[in-house]
């Protein structure tokens, strides 16, 4: 049986006359237009339509009951013109109905709940028990006044206290004087519970049992969706979501706004009441969770931003989907992404208009958001980015090894990047957990230039809060950078890579890049390229405004935050149906993984990673970076102390051409002393000059503090080829290529000592050492409290005669001239391809070797 249910139909609610109208709960002329019909039409609209087709309806047809309110005191207080029972007449034409309905009288302010049951008792001949019990084969409709209040509340009743399946409303049916709160409760509150929302009033007659044809109700349809192709694009439940959070229009034509690859669906809806034109509304449609999400990122961040993020609306639920309406303030023209901009701009005058957009954005996330919430905290750059799962190297190396693919597939390119190089370096910087003092403020976690929108009048408005929270103030500049490099640049083809390499390069270089005027000659190709132009000028800004935030210039956090986006950027694959990156974007982006990589693996903070260690040594104590310095307290530190017995072995002071000191001190104390150190503990014995490691002791190192290690970087012009060749040596099933190297023994001369190296690793014996081209500390993974590596790089002289053929003796299985390529330099160890480098340009300057085959490899090695 179906019942339809009628609350507040007095005319203290619906009356359209002078006298009712000051009354506060009289839903006011236009919503008793909208219910009851206009002017001459009176009486005809689709309320009293559909209750007069109820009431007349024979056996089998709809039972009506009436809901009327006695008048409280303000009431009476509100009106003089008219009495008490005037005011809680039934409004014309219901009064005729109410013969033919079952009547429920209820005490001011309340709904007479027990008699309501009884009524329904009643009219469908059930027991009171079964309708408290949510009888089978009842289905209602709820209609009347006050949406949000007394409808809503009769509705929920029915559905979620009496457990009845079939309950429902029609927008067209019901009304508020408070249209913001009549909405809410037609696309949030009753849907939440349970209750069916009918947009299409002959959906709604139906559900009672009435015939649209012939009842009479009027033509009101859900909002119309358009275009076609847009509306065949959506799953019925987006479809439903789109009617609901549009149902104040009668027609909505939407506009997908470009975005990344997340899966939500983000439309612009241009709306129209009859022939009228609205504001127009972002439409926003997400599974629920990733919509929740964002709501509550919104909360979060709108109170900073006030008309800079959209007006929310009230969710709407259907399925597993969550939409949302959002409203742009002052809105002057068609709004667009920021992305859109950015991908359009394809000449000078739009560039810039693009870069002055761009601009004001950072202005007011930096002003608004990032610098009103900064504050100082503790950072540790690979955790915080999400950088030390194990997954990530898995990644790396399934996206690495297709993109690889396509590259062979597609004829190559030249360059490429050793893989397996790349995942051992990744995994060994991404073991650091060690934290900084940074910077800390509320970010919006995933923001790209897509989640930008300006409008005409150059308004600026930040969607999409999915992922606010507190988190490094370089995350999402970073973000946005990767997005302007890898993912919206896609004018770009495979023949561009090694320029985008050299690019790349250089961006990574300088913490703020320069602009187009004072690039170096070798990127000249990017003063007259528009599409370098457009990247540079991007870049430039969002580092400018990064690092106005920032109490300092170490740029570590930023770097990190780039590897991350730039390895997250690998899986954007097209080919895959992953994102909307192809061949050159995601190559491009591994030459940037290559090269922020190499870069960590030698900053100063990786270098206090001091997790790594030989076999033979016991596990290092864990050191954080603040307590790493001896300048600074650490009470707990207490670390192991190791030291090989090979080194224990070799002492020189016990064994003829042992190359190690005495574990006892006592007899080398005043040469001890001599020795160049910062630091000393109470013995006297050197301490490592970058902290605390972990492990005391010399380890295998044979000597109490620097341990000398000298290496020698022989170039020569391959006779054959006429190409540049370095010496390199490689060991058994390693592919890792290395520069002739080993320690000095004690007292002995460095530059001898090299002769003496290169003899024992090549074969072949220099007659004198040549030119120092680095020395210092390096990274090792052998160091100790009490023992640390410094290197000595040397440039063999050009005017030696230099064999072809070698024959190592030393840690090596082969010594050969290797061409000085992109493949070689990936094999070489940081820290020995940037000697290589140096090589390279000090024999350019002297003009040894040609200088624009010179400038060509250090381009292409950055």
């Amino acid at each position: 049986m179906r019942i339809v249910i009628g609350d507040g139909l007095t005319r203290a609610n619906l009356s359209p006359e002078r006298q009712f109208q000051g009354l506060p709960s009289n839903l006011g002329a236009v919503e008793i237009g909208r219910l009851m019909g206009r002017g001459r039409g009176y009486g005809e609209g689709p309320l009293p339509t559909l209750l007069r087709f109820a009431a007349a309806s024979a056996n089998g047809g709809p039972r009506l009951i009436l809901l009327r309110e006695a008048l409280d005191a303000r009431a009476q207080e509100a009106s003089t013109s008219a009495g008490a029972e005037a005011m809680s007449a039934w409004v014309e034409p219901v009064g005729e109905l109410a013969d033919r309905a079952a009547v429920v009288e209820c005490p001011e302010g309340q709904i007479a709940w027990q008699e309501l049951l009884a009524a329904i008792a009643s009219v469908s001949g059930s027991t009171r028990e079964k309708v408290e019990g949510g009888a089978e084969g009842l289905s209602f409709l709820v209609v009347g006044c006050h949406t949000e209040k007394r409808i809503q509340a009769i509705a929920s009743f029915l559905r979620t206290v009496l457990g009845f399946r079939n309950v429902a409303v029609s927008p067209h049916l019901v009304g508020s004087a408070t249209s913001d709160a009549h909405f809410a409760a037609l696309r949030h509150g009753l849907p939440l519970s349970g209750v069916r929302v009918l947009l299409d009033l002959r959906e709604a007659a139906e559900w009672v049992g009435l015939d649209p044809e012939t009842s009479g109700v009027p033509d009101a349809r859900p909002c119309e969706v358009g275009p076609t192709e847009a509306k065949e694009e959506l799953p019925p439940e987006a479809l439903r979501i789109v009617q609901l959070v549009c149902m104040h229009w009668t027609h909505a034509r939407l506009r997908p706004l470009a975005g990344g690859f997340s899966g939500s669906l983000l439309f612009l809806a241009d709306g129209w009441k009859a022939g009228a034109r609205t504001e127009p509304m972002v439409l926003k449609i997400d599974a629920f969770g990733q919509m929740r999400r964002e709501l509550d990122g919104y909360h979060q961040v709108k109170d900073f931003f006030g008309k800079h993020v959209p007006t929310f609306g009230y969710p709407v639920i259907e399925g597993g989907l969550l939409g949302v309406g959002m409203e742009l303030a002052a809105m002057e023209g068609r709004p667009t992404t920021l992305q859109d901009h950015f991908e359009g701009a394809d000449n000078e005058a739009a560039v810039g208009h693009f870069l002055a957009r761009l601009e004001k954005s950072l202005d007011l996330l930096a002003g608004k958001l990032y610098g009103n919430t900064r504050e100082r905290g503790t950072v540790a750059p690979f955790r915080a980015f999400g950088l030390q799962a194990e997954q990530q190297i898995t990644w790396l190396g399934e996206n690495g090894r297709m993109i690889l693919g396509y590259l062979d597939e597609l004829g190559g390119v030249g360059e490429t990047v050793d893989l397996d190089q790349l995942e051992s370096v990744v995994r060994l910087i991404t073991r650091n957990e060690d934290s900084l003092d940074s910077e800390v403020c509320i970010q919006h976690g995933d923001l790209n230039l897509a989640n930008v929108i300006c409008d005409e009048g150059d308004n600026i408005w930040f969607i999409d809060w999915t992922h606010s929270g507190v988190y490094p103030v370089e995350l999402d500049f970073a973000k946005l950078e990767n997005d302007v490099k890898f993912v919206m640049s896609k004018a770009f083809d495979l023949e561009d890579l090694p320029r985008l390499r050299k690019f790349e390069d250089y961006l990574l270089d300088h913490r703020i890049p320069p602009g187009t005027d004072e690039l170096p000659e070798h990127l000249k190709f990017a003063k007259w390229d528009l599409r370098f132009r457009k990247i540079l000028g991007a870049v430039r800004l969002i580092r400018q405004r990064c690092f106005q935030l920032k109490d300092s210039e170490d740029w570590l956090v930023y770097r990190v935050a780039l590897l991350r986006y730039a390895l997250h950027t690998l899986s954007f694959d097209k080919r895959r149906d992953r994102g909307e990156c192809d061949e050159t974007q995601l190559t491009y982006a591994l030459f940037s993984s290559e090269a922020l990589a190499l870069d960590l693996v030698a900053d100063d903070f990786h270098l206090k990673i001091r997790a790594e260690r030989p076999p033979s040594y016991p596990p290092r104590q864990r050191v954080s970076i603040d307590e790493s310095l001896w300048v600074m307290d650490c009470e707990q530190y207490d670390p192991p102390y190791h030291v090989d017995e090979s080194v224990l072995a070799n002492d020189r002071t016990a064994k003829e051409g042992g190359w190690a000191d005495p574990e006892d001190t006592t007899a080398i104390a005043e040469s001890l002393l001599a020795r160049p150190a910062r630091f000393r503990d109470d013995l006297g014995r050197p301490l490592n000059p970058r902290g605390r490691t972990g492990v005391a002791g010399r380890g295998s190192l044979g000597l109490w503090g620097a341990n000398l290690s000298v290496a020698g970087v022989a170039v020569r012009t391959s006779a054959v080829t006429g190409d540049l060749e370095v010496l390199l040596g490689a060991q058994e099933d390693n592919a890792r290529l290395e520069l002739p190297k080993g320690f000095i023994l004690p007292d002995e001369d460095p530059d001898e000592g090299l002769c003496r190296i290169m003899a024992l690793e090549t074969g072949w014996r220099p007659r004198r050492a040549g030119e120092v081209l680095t020395e210092g500390y390096v990274y090792d993974a052998r160091q100790t409290d009490h023992a640390w590596v410094e290197q000595r790089a040397y440039l063999i002289p050009s005017e030696e005669v230099l064999p072809d053929l070698f024959e190592p003796s030393g840690v090596f299985e082969d010594v050969s001239w290797w061409p000085l390529t992109t493949d070689t330099a990936n094999r070489i160890p940081a820290g020995q391809a940037r000697q290589v480098h140096l090589a390279l340009e000090r024999l350019r300057d002297s003009g040894t070797i040609d200088a624009d085959a010179a400038e060509a490899l250090l381009a292409r090695m950055g």
